[in-house]
């Protein structure tokens, strides 16, 4: 016969066994609680980087928009094409008609100096992409060189910038600035801001052609 010290024994055995099985079985919780908890701290985190990347991937998708939204319009008139892109100078007779070139000159040019506004406001905008878009439709467009001479008044933050990527060398930009500030027929605040415009050009030789649109911006707050 098992004496009671035995069971006592036994029970506490038993007991203890159980305890541990217990607190395996706890421990096993635990842990696995703490590796949901880890998988939603990690989803939190990779969703908390996804929004703080959208400001920058929607000023990255609006360079694409504001530098290439003509591209669907020559799509739908493929005539209009060289004018844009092949230096062609319109000619009676074309085509295309003289309204529509100067439409779509107007189109991008209004685009482009958007893209350098945005350029100018948020650090995060890809300039370095749309300064090499629009220097080559600059240097490949009449309609395009044109329309801004005849219009500079209508780019105040970005005609400079623009005739900095239209052109190459300095001289040429400060030729093109003197001409456009001796045109005849400008109100006196057009005068006077053209003058300004060619001042600070020639004040200061190592600015970006970007950083014009900045200054001018700034300058009209």
């Amino acid at each position: 016969m098992i004496s009671i010290e035995v069971w006592i024994g036994v029970l506490g055995f038993v007991g203890t066994l159980l305890l541990v099985l217990v607190g395996l079985l706890n421990f096993s919780v635990f842990r696995k609680q703490l590796r949901v908890a880890n998988e939603q701290i990690e989803t939190a985190v990779r969703q908390l980087e996804i929004a703080q990347k959208q400001p920058d991937l929607h000023l990255i998708q609006r360079a694409i928009t504001e530098t290439s939204d003509h591209v669907r319009l020559i799509v739908e008139r493929p005539y209009l094409r060289p004018y844009f892109y092949a230096d062609a100078e319109w000619r009676a007779g074309d085509q295309a008609t003289h309204d529509e070139v100067k439409a779509m000159a107007e189109l991008i040019l209004n685009n482009f100096a958007s893209a350098l506004m945005h350029s100018a406001a948020f650090p995060q905008y890809p300039v370095r992409g749309i300064d090499r878009t629009i220097m080559f439709h600059m240097r490949h467009s009449a309609a395009l060189r044109e329309f801004l001479a005849e219009n500079f008044d209508r780019f105040p933050f970005t005609g400079l910038t623009l005739l900095c990527l239209q052109h190459g060398e300095r001289a040429a930009v400060e030729a093109e600035l003197r001409r456009l500030t001796d045109h005849p027929g400008l109100d006196d605040p057009e005068a006077t801001r053209r003058r300004e415009l060619l001042q600070v050009y020639l004040d200061d030789e190592s600015r970006e052609p970007m950083e014009y649109t900045a200054y001018s911006m700034e300058r009209r707050r």
